[in-house]
């Protein structure tokens, strides 16, 4: 019987960049950068659903945790006590760095 890799983005490291954004190494050697209010908006929860729009209150894009939990997904625990579990497959989804959204030739783009 054949083994089957799994596809399941592995992470190599992880670490606070700054007060506003946490860093990805991927085991592939990609580097991803996610501002905490974008990993806010993004929040996967039963009443977040990846989808909150409007003004982000300080307390709610604040970590007090955050850490791998195994090979299968990351938790952020945030200031105002919300907590968000990304899958490593959802986080590798959110990057949104010139590569991953098909403009390696321009590293660092405007708005």
């Amino acid at each position: 019987m054949a083994l089957i890799k799994s596809k399941t983005p592995k992470i190599k490291g992880l670490h606070e960049v700054g007060r506003y954004a946490i860093g990805v190494q991927w085991i592939d050697g990609h580097d991803s950068i996610f501002p905490l209010e974008n990993l806010r908006r993004l929040c996967p929860c039963e009443s977040c659903n990846g989808n909150v729009a409007g003004e982000i209150p300080a307390a709610s894009q604040r970590l007090k945790q955050f850490s791998r939990l195994g090979e299968a997904a990351v938790f952020l625990g945030w200031a105002d006590a919300h907590e968000t579990i990304f899958t490593m497959r959802q986080l590798r989804d959110a990057c949104r760095c010139a590569y991953c959204v098909g403009e390696p030739e321009r590293p660092i783009t405007g708005s």
